[in-house]
């Protein structure tokens, strides 16, 4: 799909503010609202925009403790892989894990009540885990940017 300069200002207006109505999204990029609707309904069908969502402040949901977890798997198969996918989706205090390339395999982040929720997950998760060969947690001291995928 090829995405123009009007669908970039609309991703970086949307990306801001998902709330915005239809019509102020329309001004602000100087479309009509039909217009902006159907370029909006582009992008969704075609996957640009995955989801809209609504973006929550963990400390102001009682979990203002942010950890970043690095993990190195003993092997990488794909069965290993997909259980350890699956086992982290069932984890309501994880927002993020990626698979990666490099020295690490996976790198995790939790947002967590305090450090007895966050041992309890390191249990569940990393400990019990055989094909884990070792994890590494950073506990985050100040979030300097914190934003949505760029358009």
């Amino acid at each position: 799909m090829d995405i123009d300069a009007i669908d970039h200002r609309i991703l970086d207006i949307l990306r801001q503010d998902a709330d915005l109505s239809n019509h102020a999204l329309a001004a602000r990029v100087g479309l009509s609202p039909s217009a902006c609707l159907r370029r909006v309904a582009r992008l969704k069908e075609s996957g640009v925009i995955r989801r809209i969502v609504a973006v929550l402040d963990p400390a102001r949901m009682a979990r203002p403790l942010t950890a970043i977890v690095t993990i190195e798997f003993a092997q990488h198969t794909a069965a290993l892989r997909q259980a350890f996918a699956r086992r982290v989706r069932d984890e309501a205090a994880v927002s993020q894990c990626h698979m990666v390339t490099g020295q690490v395999s996976a790198i995790l982040t939790a947002h967590l009540r305090d450090m007895d929720e966050y041992l309890a997950l390191a249990e569940r998760l990393f400990d019990r885990d055989e094909n884990v060969r070792a994890f590494y947690t950073h506990i985050v001291m100040q979030t300097i940017k914190d934003e949505a995928a760029p358009s």
